[in-house]
């Protein structure tokens, strides 16, 4: 071999190897993982018998940055003491502090330098704690850390979140403020934004992120970019269950500062434990010089107008109601319909409170300039009658826990309490079919029945399946006078109230509501075969 081989054979080799750890130094990998919080329901999968495959899956794959969702505390400490090897910073997403679920970022702290860290909530008022808009019905937060690199000094920005799970709207009005704080936060700097976003790739939330906006840097999903391989099965949702169809909603976004080495969706399932309910993902990033080219046309990122609040005095009066309907954030125009229609801008424009006198639904719509119109809201109020009718029994009582006394609170024209079920505004039962049995001093004509119910799949609440009323003169045999057949809704991803009414056209002077429960939950349900509750926060008989 000549001189000049040698030495040629000599470069090539030093500057691959110098290439190769050039990259090496500039890989960072990222993990994103909703361990599911500590649910003693979650029987062979609770966190109890899950953490310690967690714990081994960390140790073995030693991400450099793992961003975590619903954390509640007793598991960050666990963590915190499990993981010494890193530094973490996040925050209660109920208070600013230690109350509800935290999104944590860990970073390994021998690798990065802290350089500023904070959190802000996805709401009409990011900065306040615990806040929540859109309808979404749970506080969710995004916490976001600027970190150096102590080998390379690059500066970069990661940002880790939890979509709501209930709303669409809600999802993508929190990408549009996402996307606009990540510019006022990271400026032109290099950004990794991960976390559980509760919507699929064909989601409009998505494109929301994705698309190319004049303004702003364009985000890439990292699970679409890998030099090295691809997985082939993208699921990150399993529900415990291994029959789960793929759903996707996980993801780790990139600005364009980085090339995307590899993507993994760990599918862990040891001993027919699953590692969590989500599958946790991993893409390894290496820093560009240059920012990636941007794909397709530049488009101008609109927002939806913000939904109008709708205040009735009362939701329940005797003669007469006034509803105001105001808007929220920029000036809108407000239109609204009473006769079920869709409104649009061919409906009435809000000027001035409506004075209901008869038992209506209000919809309305808010439209701005230079914003998509906002999302429908309604509103139902009810002309009631007075009413002689006295409950005489129910059978068999609601649950303890969830008890009006005397039944108050099926009577006070008063709506539950979303956020405290067992504050004494609602009555719970749980897997029972449960009769109302009314009675009148005397014969009397009854024309209708309304029923205000909740649904909430995740806390194992859904709609009665069935609601019929019957009537009697004497108490003991009775004749159907009216039926609802209702489909209850086991989409834990849902969340409403529901108002039943059904017409009568009776005389007696008994009257007996049988409300069926919606029953077992399916196999598409975390609580699979489990026994289903309905609660109810107001009958109106009359």
């Amino acid at each position: 071999m000549t001189t000049r081989t040698l030495l040629l054979f000599v470069i090539v080799t030093v500057g691959c190897f110098l290439y190769y750890c050039t990259n090496e130094d500039k890989s960072v990998k990222v993990m994103s993982f909703n361990i599911r919080y500590d649910n003693p329901q979650d029987g062979v999968n609770a966190w109890s018998n899950r953490k310690a495959l967690v714990y081994e899956f960390l140790d073995e794959k030693r991400p450099d940055i793992i961003g975590f969702q619903e954390v509640l505390k007793s598991q960050l400490d666990q963590l915190s003491e499990q993981l010494t090897d890193y530094e973490y910073t996040g925050v209660g997403r109920d208070d600013g502090h230690d109350s509800g679920e935290f999104v944590p970022v860990f970073y390994a702290k021998e690798k990065f330098e802290l350089l500023a860290s904070s959190h802000f909530w996805l709401s009409e008022t990011p900065e306040i704690a615990g806040s929540k808009s859109w309808g979404a019905v749970l506080p969710r937060i995004v916490t976001w850390l600027q970190l150096k690199d102590k080998t390379n000094g690059y500066i970069f920005y990661v940002f880790n979140t939890h979509f709501s799970h209930v709303s669409a709207f809600a999802r993508n009005e929190s990408a549009i403020l996402l996307l606009n704080k990540i510019k006022t936060i990271a400026g032109q700097a290099p950004v990794i934004l991960m976390g559980d976003f509760n919507a699929q790739p064909s989601e409009r939330m998505y494109t929301t992120l994705t698309n190319n906006w004049e303004g702003y840097l364009q985000m890439w999903d990292t699970r679409y970019l890998p030099i090295e391989s691809k997985d082939t099965n993208h699921q990150t949702f399993n529900g415990f269950d291994p029959e789960t169809p793929e759903i996707v909603i996980d993801h780790i976004f990139t600005n364009g500062f980085f090339d995307i080495k590899s993507f993994t969706t760990h599918q862990v399932i040891k001993n027919n434990v699953f590692i969590s309910d989500h599958y946790p993902i991993m893409a390894e990033f290496v820093f560009r010089h240059n920012r990636r080219s941007e794909q397709g046309p530049r488009k101008r990122l609109l927002q939806n107008a913000q939904v109008p609040i709708i205040n009735p005095a009362q939701w329940c009066f005797y003669d007469s109601v006034l509803v105001e309907i105001r808007p929220q954030g920029a000036q809108s125009d407000i239109f609204y319909t009473l006769n079920g229609e869709q409104p649009d801008p061919s409906s009435a424009l809000y000027k001035k409170a409506l004075m209901i006198k008869e038992s209506q639904t209000v919809k309305a719509r808010s439209y701005t300039d230079n914003m998509y119109p906002s999302a429908i809201v309604s509103s139902t109020v009810i002309k009631k009658k007075q009413s002689k009718a006295r409950l005489a029994e129910v059978v068999p009582e609601p649950d303890k826990k969830y008890f009006s006394k005397g039944y108050k609170a099926l009577f006070d024209g008063k709506r539950g309490n979303d956020n405290d079920l067992s504050d004494g505004s609602w009555c719970g039962f749980n897997g029972t079919d449960n009769d109302f049995l009314f009675e009148f001093k005397q014969k009397s004509t009854v024309s209708e029945l309304y029923v205000s119910a909740l649904s909430q799949p995740a806390q194992w609440i859904v709609s009665p399946s069935k609601i019929e009323v019957r009537t009697s003169d004497d108490g003991i045999h009775f004749s159907k006078v009216a039926t609802q057949d209702i489909q209850p809704v086991f989409n834990e991803a849902t969340n409403e109230r529901l108002l039943y009414h059904l017409p009568l056209k009776a005389a007696a002077r008994y009257v007996k509501i049988s409300i069926y429960n919606g029953g077992l939950l399916p196999e598409s349900h975390s609580g699979n075969g489990n026994p289903s509750w309905f609660f109810i926060d107001e009958v109106i008989l009359q």
